[in-house]
């Protein structure tokens, strides 16, 4: 009797378990997605804005891509994705159990996850139709379709897909778009070197990324090249030259600096004309009335009218002060970095990974005859540096900034008083650059002329020096004329307006995007001011009276007379 009540549990308990499993199995098939043709393929695409010469001053996207057909992808590209992702993609159907093995017991071994053994087709099938949860579940669907994506789709066809759609770093989906972030051309103009590249990308994006990263980025391109000659794809020849070869890589160009205030008006519009999704997903051409040149020329003029305004208020003082030699040496080399990238966006990596110091490059072609400025930097730019030495007794100041040594002539910063609103500004200057500032001081100057002068210091130097040059005075020859700069406080907007066709030329709206995005352009409540003439003018002249009528606007005074 025991007995048959064991066999009852255990039959009811298996049966239990078969159900359980066939409703599992029928719900996962009753909620796999259905499979993807190419037809059906519409990824995200950004939408670009142009200005009235069809030139390019923004974007918008929830991912920035750009699909080309396969045909455009060379050879040697699909074959180092192959060769990195997954060598055997021509062979398996889906699913490389193998690889899945081998992957686990290098899992096992390292204590973590350090290995993948998902195929190309699995990663298309988890990309474009699964979501990114990590569970048993969506593992079965993504097998189950990755069977169902071979036996619908040539090998050529989910390659398509995946290099459309793979994420690539830096905002950049898909290989074209990827090709023109890192490397300034369309994916069909790469070479062997720069397909390798970007095929070590998958992996890891900001891990391997080679603006980022360039010593790990080129690891990972020398294990790709590897394994496209293990493959056969390249001999090794081919990949040890590809390897020697130094790669030039480029940063992503900023085009909300053009326009930003004006770009950002677009999309606000658009977005409650037409929805989310058809502006930030469906790779539209919006096509403006404004003006590039007209608008660079507005940004500068407006960020010179309120630098000029802020120095009629006085000095605020430096933004930080550095003593340590280590930190300032750090400084003026970050600094350096930055405006070498500013002017030319690229970076050459070399054969070891290292980057080529692409300012001191350049900065050994400048003959001192010509200049004292490397290429990278120019007259009139705005820069950070560092006090070195303050000079009363000849009025000068030495700063170091990037690798240059610079001059401010007290002259120049005579405006630089402690702001007092009680005070009028040219009644109250300076008459020693000590008393605005002081070694170490971290100041922002312009690079006023690219070899100093000063006519006061020539003067200094017959009258009070004889002609002879005393040691607190140098020979100029090596030092950039600067000025001393600050960012303002004060804010300001600038709207010009086509009046014949009504488009916006340039709209400014305030004096740095980054710093603050409320546009005081179309945003910020103001007077109309003589703004209004015209609508008084017209009222007038709908009343009768014409252009030349005089009107006298002096007080009346109305007296009453009592009886």
């Amino acid at each position: 009797m025991e007995k048959q009540k064991k066999l009852l549990i255990f039959g009811a308990g298996a049966g239990f378990v078969f159900f359980a499993t066939v409703a599992y199995i029928y719900y996962i098939f009753a909620t796999l997605p259905k499979i993807i043709t190419v037809k059906d393929y519409k990824p995200l695409l950004v939408t670009k804005v142009y200005d009235r010469h069809n030139k390019e001053i923004g974007e918008f996207f929830r991912e920035r891509r750009v699909v080309v057909p396969f045909e455009k992808f060379p050879k040697q590209l699909t074959q180092a994705f192959i060769a990195a992702e997954d060598s055997s993609f021509y062979h398996h159907s889906g699913i490389n159990y193998l690889a899945i093995g081998r992957a686990m017991l290098a899992n096992l071994k390292a204590g973590r996850k350090v290995q993948g053994g998902s195929t190309i087709t699995q990663q298309v099938a988890k990309s474009l139709l699964l979501t990114p949860e990590k569970t048993y579940t969506r593992k079965l669907k993504e097998a189950i379709l990755s069977y169902r994506m071979e036996a619908n789709l040539s090998k050529e066809e989910i390659l398509y897909l995946y290099l459309n759609q793979i994420y690539l770093g830096h905002g950049s989906y898909g290989v074209e778009l990827a090709a023109r972030t890192y490397f300034k051309k369309s994916v069909d103009q790469l070479d062997l070197k720069e397909c390798a590249m970007l095929a070590g990308l998958p992996q890891a994006p900001s891990r391997y990324s080679p603006v980022i990263h360039p010593k790990k980025a080129k690891e990972r391109q020398i294990y790709v090249l590897g394994r496209m000659a293990e493959n056969g794809f390249i001999t090794k020849e081919q990949a040890d030259e590809a390897i020697k070869a130094d790669i030039k890589v480029y940063t992503r160009e900023n085009l909300a600096s053009i326009a930003p205030y004006f770009v950002e008006t677009i999309r606000q519009q658009l977005i409650q004309d037409f929805g989310e999704d058809a502006v930030l997903d469906q790779g539209l051409k919006i096509y403006t009335g404004l003006d590039y040149e007209k608008q660079v020329a507005a940004n500068e003029d407006m960020q010179k009218g309120l630098r000029d305004l802020d120095k009629r208020q006085g000095y605020r003082g430096a933004k930080s002060n550095l003593t340590d030699k280590e930190e300032i040496e750090k400084f003026l080399k970050q600094t350096k970095r930055e405006y070498s990238l500013l002017k030319d966006p690229s970076r050459i990596i070399k054969a070891d990974g290292s980057i080529l110091d692409k300012a001191e490059e350049s900065r050994k072609k400048v003959s001192k005859t010509e200049s004292n400025l490397p290429d990278y930097l120019s007259v009139g730019q705005i820069v950070e540096g560092i006090v070195e030495k303050v000079d009363d007794a000849n009025g000068l100041t030495f700063v170091r900034f990037a690798e240059n040594v610079g001059i401010i002539d007290i002259e120049t910063m005579s405006w630089a008083r402690t702001p007092n609103p009680e005070v009028f500004a040219y009644s109250n200057q300076i008459s020693k650059p000590s008393q605005a500032l002081k070694v170490g001081d971290v100041i922002e100057v312009k690079l006023a002329s690219d070899r100093f002068s000063s006519e006061r210091i020539q003067k200094l130097l017959r009258i009070r020096y004889k002609g002879q040059r005393p040691a607190s005075i140098p020979d100029f020859t090596e030092y950039v004329g600067l000025e001393l700069e600050e960012t303002p406080e004060a804010e300001g907007a600038l709207l010009a307006i086509d009046l014949e066709t009504e488009e916006v030329i340039t709209m400014v709206g305030g004096y740095d995007f980054q710093k603050s995005e409320f546009n005081r352009a179309l945003q910020a409540a103001r007077q109309t001011g003589s703004s209004f003439k015209p609508i008084v003018y017209v009222a007038a002249l709908d009343k009768g009276y014409a252009p030349n009528s005089v009107v006298v606007d002096s007080p009346i005074v109305y007296e009453e007379v009592v009886k």
